[in-house]
């Protein structure tokens, strides 16, 4: 029998006080269903025989018969779905004839890309050119497709071709939007990469900058609800969003309310990624309705990120095959075992690497890390090496324009890092964090043991050393540094400095000067999402350790997650850890219920 977190409970006591018509037996019910909402469900499936007559048109609940299943909302969240369902009605309605498709349009276009892509100095796939028509001869258009799959590089192409075609709103009128700021600093930074290839684009490419999407509505902390609205429109002709996987229901009901029937809009995003941490699924549902129409949608799936031949990438293919067959339990290749002391000699680039070999007599075959040494192995293997690489660097500030040196330190920051599950409890981020910091400590301040002279600071709040990662956490818009931005602690002239790129320069800033900050050495795999490495280590935590009364089903740890954190590389993937915790994962996987459809409003 599943068995339900006392929290949910206590809240479905608390809602049976307030609403005396709601019999006590229904307890259970409305705990799971507070869960299910929690899990990012809209409604909880009733099972037959349960008696729900008291619920029916009752306030706080609302049920609704589907094929005859019985969905269970809160009458809010029921709302929204009929909210978000009546917007995208009216999104299509709109720009359904608003299409300009002729052949000899689609021509001229295909003749600016071809044009292009001389500049660009790398041809784009057919799909991604297929991209760049569609988005052009139709005012709506959702851009689909996996990591490395080119989406940034069809938008500054869709950008440069508008241009050519003299149809382009001014940069006063365009909008690049995202989830985070930081997923917004990523798309702003992408397409100024790749617009700098083309002629002409230098005022464009200076224009343009990325924002979230409450700062473009005007939706702050404070404010009962959002400047812009069904009242007042967003006044841009052409509105760009990034990471619409990570956008909730209610967030993107706010924006589409605030859009005018003639903006043109292009969506981006990757259904199989991590859906949004608030209720919803919007980027899957509207992708799924979309498909059963034939419209709206350009696919791409060539990743042009990682070689489809290495074993890593072929994994990551079956895993997100299997997502559309949600009832199946497919079998997954195991990654090679490999000793610690062999991690950087073998060719294999899905590796599972632990402390000692298996040996013939062991019962278990993937084995764990014990006590310290894992940290040990972290510090002596990654961070260590990282840190002596950047006392070769001998910055001065005006090192700081040159074009090589960015290159140099958004290579030292990209070439690996080590993801999670977890932040908090002895396996989470913030304690593995405070082991690694401990142990750096107490190797580069003691006696004789930093012979490479690597350069450290105490300060009041933390302990800094050069090729220190570090990770912001907090918004500071004057100085463009986002949430999930990641830099180096490096010596500037005589005086450890945080340095960043930002928008393709390097700008270093005092220690004690940042904003609210910590170190790097670990992200959440929520947290890697949108970014890239060439090494990924994922460390997995025993299944004991998840804040959960079950161990057969942890809503956190499912093979989205999993499948989310290998695609972050580009080179290897390495797994450490418990192997339960693997299995499981892999194990688990189902799509949220949100119950999303226009067959029946269209």
């Amino acid at each position: 029998m599943k068995r339900t977190e006392p929290s949910y409970i206590e809240m479905a006591k608390e809602i049976i006080t307030y609403f005396p018509h709601i019999q006590k037996k229904h307890e259970q019910l409305i705990a799971d269903l507070v869960e299910a909402n929690q899990n990012g469900d809209l409604y909880l499936s009733v099972k037959d025989g349960y008696s729900i007559e008291s619920f029916e048109n009752q306030f706080p609940f609302y049920v609704d018969v589907v094929e005859n299943e019985r969905r269970l909302y809160f009458q809010k969240t029921y709302k929204e779905k009929i909210h978000f369902e009546n917007k995208v009605k009216t999104l299509l309605t709109n720009h359904k004839d608003n299409k300009q498709n002729t052949k000899p349009e689609i021509h001229k276009i295909e003749s600016i890309i071809s044009q292009l892509e001389i500049q660009f100095r790398n041809p784009l796939a057919m799909e991604q050119k297929q991209a760049v028509v569609e988005s052009i001869t139709s005012s709506l258009r959702v851009i689909a497709g996996g990591p490395g799959t080119g989406k940034t590089t069809v938008v500054s192409f869709i950008l440069k071709v508008l241009g050519e075609l003299h149809r382009l709103p001014t940069p006063s009128r365009i909008a690049l939007v995202a989830p985070t700021g930081r997923a917004a600093q990523r798309l702003t930074e992408s397409i100024q990469k790749n617009l700098s290839y083309f002629t002409d684009t230098k005022d464009l490419v200076f224009s343009l900058r990325g924002q979230t999407i409450h700062n473009l509505l005007k939706y702050f902390p404070d404010a009962k609800k959002p400047y812009y609205g069904d009242k007042r429109y967003l006044p841009f002709d052409l509105i760009i969003m990034d990471e619409t996987s990570m956008v909730d229901m209610t967030l993107m009901n706010l924006f589409l309310d605030s859009i005018s029937y003639n903006t043109h809009l292009i969506l981006l995003g990757d259904k199989n990624q991590l859906p949004s941490v608030g209720q919803g699924e919007v980027l899957a549902d509207l992708l799924t309705e979309f498909k059963k129409r034939g419209e709206f949608i350009s696919e791409l799936k060539t990743n042009h990120r990682s070689s489809a031949s290495s074993e890593f990438s072929k994994f990551a293919e079956l895993v997100k095959d299997s997502f559309d067959s949600p009832n199946m339990s497919p079998s997954f290749p195991h990654p090679k075992i490999l000793e610690s002391t062999k991690h950087n000699e073998d060719g294999n680039d899905f590796i599972w690497l632990q402390k000692e070999k298996t040996k013939p007599t062991d019962t278990i075959t993937f084995k764990d890390w014990k006590g310290e040494d894992f940290i040990q192995f972290l510090w002596k293997e990654f961070f260590l090496p990282t840190a002596v690489l950047s006392t070769a660097l001998n910055w001065k500030k005006e090192d700081l324009t040159a074009n090589n040196n960015r290159e140099t330190l958004e290579g030292m920051i990209s070439e690996y890092r080590c993801l999670t599950i977890l932040r908090n409890g002895y396996y989470g981020i913030e304690a593995l964090q405070s082991r690694i910091l401990e142990l750096a400590k107490k190797q580069l301040t003691s006696f004789n043991a930093n012979p490479k002279n690597i350069e450290y600071r105490h300060l009041a709040k933390s302990f800094y050393f050069e090729g220190m990662p570090i990770i912001v956490k907090r918004n500071d818009q004057i100085r463009k540094l986002f949430n999930g931005d990641i830099g180096l602690v490096l010596k500037i002239d005589s005086e450890l400095r945080a340095v960043f790129s930002i928008e393709n320069r390097l700008y270093s800033f005092a220690l004690d000067t940042l904003p609210e900050h910590e170190p790097a050495f670990f992200l959440t795999i929520h947290k890697s999402q949108g970014s890239e490495y060439n090494t990924i280590l994922l460390y997995l935590p025993p299944i004991t350790s998840f804040d959960s009364l079950e161990t057969k089903e942890i809503p956190i740890l499912n093979r989205r997650i999993l499948y989310t954190a290998v695609t972050r590389a580009k080179k290897k993937v390495i797994l450490m850890g418990n192997y339960d915790t693997w299995n499981l994962g892999l194990l688990t996987f189902r799509k949220r219920n949100t119950g999303f459809q226009l067959t029946s409003i269209l």
